[in-house]
């Protein structure tokens, strides 16, 4: 192999590093939402919790499509960058609407202990408030959470299009074709 060869290896390797990079984090998200998703699913299903269940597959299916992109980033598929910031934004999507569900339409937590202890008799108005406050909180700390992180990932893969771009058109086929090979 000649200098100039290795030359080529060293700097598709260089510049298919961040694109490693990201398909790693796509992987690892995406199996960690795709078993969140699953035991959702698990747990929402005895009880037919309709919420719980459209997250739960909304959570499996981005977390497939996740992993499958990130194997696609690796090959150096222009459209996987797009397509991991568009699942990590489906999320999001999700994640707001179950958050904004809980802050106007979903029985109040208050409303919820009122009918499991049949009635208010023994609690009292503070613990109502302090249930109301909790339930507030959740839903829209869901909300900015989701927010900073699912925006964050789909903008950090959407800035790998330009790595793409670059190992794209820098280095030969055939020196993507090794680089490539040995990353699988």
């Amino acid at each position: 192999m000649s200098a100039e060869d290795r030359a080529w290896l060293a700097r598709a390797a260089e510049l298919q590093r961040p694109l490693a990079r990201a398909a790693k984090l796509g992987t690892g998200n995406g199996m960690g939402y795709a078993v969140f998703g699953g035991l959702s699913l698990l747990f929402a299903l005895p009880g037919w919790d309709v919420i719980g269940l459209a997250l739960g597959a909304v959570l499996l299916g981005v977390g497939l499509h996740e992993r499958t992109q990130s194997k696609r980033l690796l090959q150096a598929d222009t459209a996987a960058p797009l397509r991991l910031a568009c699942g990590e934004l489906v999320l999001l999507g999700a994640i707001a609407l179950y958050g904004v569900l809980g802050l106007t339409v979903l029985p109040a937590a208050s409303d919820v202990l009122k009918q499991q202890l049949g009635g208010a008799k023994g609690l009292g108005l503070e613990v109502l408030k302090i249930a109301d406050s909790i339930s507030t909180i959740w839903y829209t700390s869901a909300i900015a959470i989701s927010l900073l992180y699912q925006g964050a990932m789909a903008r950090y893969f959407l800035k790998r299009r330009s790595d793409m771009e670059r190992y794209l058109g820098e280095v030969p086929a055939w020196a993507r074709e090794v680089v490539e090979s040995m990353a699988k």
